[in-house]
């Protein structure tokens, strides 16, 4: 009877021991991503469900690394000090690559070149380019290149808002003349609201999305590299594309 009951002990611990193996696997083999999901077409959420080209990219990558994914929805604001923190292996959300968010993480390649482009009330022709801003109240979401940019230009008054889609609402409601932000979401703005128009479809300055790693983590890093690339080539990258902007 003793012999039998320790062969039972036995058992349950080399199960238990295998369990927690396990467990520690699944759990090392989800990647959790920051996203701050008020961006369409770029990640937005509907209902309960979290979408976007940054949020279909993000499962592709994952997926060529063999790895499941959880997105965090933070908000901007926090979203890089929530990726020093720890709270997330990365962030994706349409983020530029500048020297100032270089110095506090690291990048992925760039994954996508956008621009900075002007939205306006269909009504209105005022506004020919970036220099009929002067004089004008133009809305921004606050820490994006959109306020960094309109920010520096002389003469503008610059409204900031939590969210895009709140500097949006303000350009409706005429408690603004313009709106600045990146061509990906003006350009879904503009086509989802004919009483909205763009100034133009030719961005008026270049930039370029990065996917955030934090600072240190190198392998993780370099596995994203390589899967990004990989997707380009094997043709994944531009299915997505397709899907979020047509051909």
């Amino acid at each position: 009877m003793r012999v039998l009951r320790g062969a039972f002990w036995g058992v349950l611990l080399v199960g238990l021991v295998f369990f927690g193996v396990g467990c520690k696997g699944k759990k090392n083999n989800v990647l959790k991503v920051g996203s701050d999901c008020t961006y369409p077409p770029m990640e937005f959420q509907e209902g309960d469900e979290i979408k976007g080209f940054d949020i279909d990219l993000i499962k592709a990558i994952a997926e060529e690394m063999g790895r499941e994914v959880e997105i965090v929805n933070v908000g901007w604001d926090g979203i890089i000090p929530g990726l020093i923190n720890g709270n997330y292996d990365v962030l994706i959300s349409a983020m530029t690559i500048t020297e100032e968010r270089q110095a506090q993480i690291n990048f992925s390649d760039p994954y996508f070149t956008a621009g900075q482009l002007i939205l306006v009330r269909a009504d209105d022709d005022r506004i020919k380019s970036d220099k009929d801003l002067v004089g004008k109240k133009v809305g921004v979401q606050t820490g994006t290149t959109g306020d960094i940019t309109v920010s520096a230009m002389e003469g503008v008054t610059v409204v900031r808002f939590n969210t895009n889609p709140d500097a949006v609402q303000e350009l409706r409601n005429g408690g603004v003349d313009a709106v600045v932000a990146d061509s990906t979401t003006l350009m879904w703005e503009a086509t989802k609201d004919e009483k909205l128009k763009l100034v133009s479809r030719t961005p008026f300055s270049e930039e370029y999305y990065g996917i955030g790693v934090k600072k240190g983590n190198d392998k993780l890093l370099n596995e994203i590299n390589r899967a990004l690339a990989t997707i380009k080539k094997n043709g994944k990258y531009d299915e997505i594309m397709e899907k979020w902007f047509g051909k």
